[in-house]
């Protein structure tokens, strides 16, 4: 993309003039002030300054996108190589390409000669600005290590080193509703490993880049460094984080480098007792004098991710796991896991962890306590006593109909069996005797029934199978007494 006239090309050629005016030094820079027009974008105010250059708020007048320009300063638009190692930063940051880097996307000249480049506007506060606030919770510090972690393996991959971790290059930007976007910043004195170019040449060896309180020994000294520059940097900066101190604290930048390349760093448990031991020897050896003694960055990443997940079992539990001085993935305790198996155990969880489980009912209690869910009640003897009684009155009714009512006729009508529950009882009938008939007495006379009454079967989801209704013998009645005569003798 060409802007303000100019292709970022001619910064890294033979052109002896860029970011210069005739190649004098520039001395009547226009100063920038609100509503000054940058390229596209119209500046709206400054946002602060660092080493290279200062950053302003800005934003394009017609789509309404809002932007930070940085633009570098005129002391340094007559150095070659400092505008070199600008323009760099610009290319560096877009052969990554990671969202947790920020995106430069255009690039440009001033009047006056000054270089600059239009990056993304992010909104929240530095890693800085944060620990100057208060410490992050180990499980937050962790989430956060290992973003930059993942950012800094995207770089490495692409053949450049970052060379200048610090929190003050790492921003946190607000994200309504959920945790902060992580987001890696500056990368001015980034050395392009796969770059043939001078300055790649030049800042191998003999210059000592960065800063001090995160400088790995073979930086100090000027040497050539690689990736593992970066991975001492990681270091310092976890160590900062969890424990809130520096790793070599000192009056002056000679008395830190010093300690960096000879004195060896005070364990991080010392100073914070929650860090688990497999995350104090991760620190110890991140920050390993020797850079062929420091982990891999995926190495660090994964004993990041494994130590939060035991953090957040812990915080589940209550209880604390059982390190064996190493981490491994056996380790790994999921709050996902640990809701399922135990759903009665309620305790705050970190944002990123909360995870809903089905049919689980979470409970609201103070941070630090364990809240249970309530004991099932004992089941009332009454209802048993009162099932008890009901069994035996339906069993008693049906006793009544089998036997016969009371004293009436002991004449019974066979039971039609089934095979399947349940029973019908059918009541019992009369038969006739056969003798003459006989005048009634008192009652009305009853209708004679041929035959024994079948009872249709029940349905059932299984076949039923009728059987023969067995025919019971005629009882055998004794003779009534005769009646007496009207006309008897009394």
């Amino acid at each position: 993309m060409t802007t303000g006239g100019r292709r970022p090309d001619d910064a890294i050629g033979t052109n002896p003039t860029v970011g210069t005016r005739g190649g004098s030094r520039i001395d009547d820079s226009t100063e920038i002030v609100a509503g000054m027009m940058i390229g596209e974008y119209r500046v709206e105010g400054e946002l602060g300054a660092g080493g290279m250059g200062r950053v302003y708020s800005a934003i394009h007048p017609v789509i309404a996108k809002r932007a930070a320009i940085k633009v570098l300063h005129p002391e340094l638009s007559v150095n070659r190589e400092a505008v070199e190692r600008f323009i760099q930063e610009a290319r560096a940051v877009n052969q990554i390409g990671h969202p947790n880097i920020v995106d430069i996307f255009a690039f440009g000249t001033l009047p006056d000669g000054r270089s600059y480049f239009v990056m993304e506007w992010l909104r929240g506060e530095s890693l800085r600005d944060r620990l100057k606030a208060q410490r992050p919770s180990l499980a937050d510090a962790l989430m956060m290590l290992e973003t930059i972690t993942v950012a800094l393996e995207a770089a490495h991959e692409k053949g450049i080193v970052h060379r200048d971790l610090k929190p003050d290059n790492v921003f946190l930007v607000e994200v309504k509703g959920d945790r902060p976007q992580v987001k890696l910043l500056d990368f001015g004195i980034a050395k392009l490993t796969n770059n043939d170019s001078t300055l790649s040449q030049r800042t191998q060896t003999g210059n000592m880049m960065g800063t001090p309180a995160y400088m790995s020994p073979e930086q100090a000294r000027g040497y050539a460094v690689d990736h593992r520059t970066d991975v001492y940097a990681l270091g310092a900066l976890a160590f900062e984080v969890m424990t809130g101190s520096l790793v070599f604290p000192a009056d002056n930048a000679a008395d830190m480098i010093a300690k960096h390349l000879h004195a060896e760093p005070q364990r991080a448990r010392t100073l914070n007792p929650d860090i688990p031991p497999p995350l104090d020897e991760l620190l110890s050896r991140l920050l390993a004098k020797e850079a062929a003694e420091r982990p891999s960055l995926a190495e660090a990443r994964e004993c990041m991710r494994v130590t939060r997940q035991q953090v957040a079992m812990q915080m589940m539990t209550g209880q604390p796991p059982a390190y064996d001085g190493a981490v491994t993935s056996s380790d790994v305790g999921l709050a996902s896991h640990i809701q399922r198996m135990h759903p009665g155990i309620v305790t705050p969880v970190p944002p990123y962890m909360r995870t809903p489980v089905p049919g689980s009912a979470m409970l609201a209690s103070p941070i630090g306590t364990m809240t249970t869910l309530p004991p099932a009640q004992p089941r009332s003897r009454v209802g048993v006593i009162v099932i008890g009684v009901v069994a035996a009155v339906a069993l008693g009714i049906g006793v009544f109909f089998v036997v016969g009512r009371g004293t009436s006729t002991p004449t019974a009508a066979p039971l039609t069996p089934v095979v399947t529950p349940p029973v019908v009882v059918t009541p019992p009938t009369e038969r006739p005797i056969d003798k003459p008939p006989e005048k009634p007495i008192d009652k009305p006379p009853e209708k004679p029934i041929e035959k024994p009454i079948e009872t249709p079967t029940v349905a059932t989801p299984t076949a039923t199978v009728k059987k023969p209704v067995p025919r019971l013998p005629r009882p055998v009645q004794k003779p009534k007494p005769k009646p007496l005569d009207d006309d008897a003798p009394m």
